[in-house]
């Protein structure tokens, strides 16, 4: 198993800031079920690895470049 499959999980805050993008933007996008998350009473929480991977996989079938 590597490193990344024992990381706990992000906060809606916290995921925001790895990310680069606001907390209001990245809600958003959970709320509209186009990132996974689990709620929990205190917010959402967010796996890192699976955000980022999706992210970066909507940016190559959009063809968005970094850079």
């Amino acid at each position: 198993m590597s490193q990344d499959q024992f990381e706990r999980p992000h906060k809606l805050s916290e995921m925001a800031r790895v990310l680069g993008v606001s907390v209001r933007w990245l809600r958003a996008e959970a709320e509209r079920g186009a990132l996974p998350h689990v709620k929990t009473d205190r917010g959402m929480l967010f796996d890192r690895v699976t955000v980022e991977r999706i992210l970066s996989e909507r940016a190559k079938s959009e063809g968005v470049s970094r850079g």
